[in-house]
């Protein structure tokens, strides 16, 4: 048997490692440990090349872990529609790409939407540019 760092190294035996992880994951008196606290334990005992990854793999793998998994994010919330426009360029959406590499002393991109026709107009521009200066390009152009 070898040793690395007082810990039994386990040889690329896919079957042997497997067993480990089932043992120390489906233990008769606990069932089911995470991730990490697999890891605590096995580290204890065993080393092998890629073990973390094999834990995540095999806990992943695990579908009544994953039927019971416990969700710490919020619930999403509701979803509504947004209203239909009426008709082309009653309703828009403005963005801005940028700062982009300088040409022609423009370092920006505006992006106008129209949201009845998906029409989309756009304009080189720097990234200072005003809520004025959209507006008149808003006015002038579309």
């Amino acid at each position: 048997m070898a040793y690395m760092e007082g810990r039994i190294y386990m040889p690329n035996n896919k079957k042997l490692r497997e067993e480990i992880l089932k043992e120390h994951h489906n233990p008769v008196d606990i069932r089911h440990l995470g991730q990490h606290r697999i890891l605590e334990l096995l580290k204890r005992t065993y080393w092998w090349p890629g073990l973390k990854e094999d834990i995540k793999k095999y806990v992943q793998g695990c579908f009544k872990c994953q039927q019971n998994k416990v969700q710490h994010q919020r619930r999403a919330g509701e979803l509504h529609l947004l209203e239909i426009s009426k008709g082309p360029w009653q309703e828009i959406s403005i963005d801005m790409i940028g700062p982009l590499s300088s040409s022609n002393g423009m370092d920006a991109i505006l992006v106008i939407v129209d949201q009845f026709m998906k029409m989309i107009r756009l304009k080189a521009t720097t990234t200072n540019i005003s809520s004025e200066g959209i507006a008149k390009f808003y006015r002038d152009k579309i």
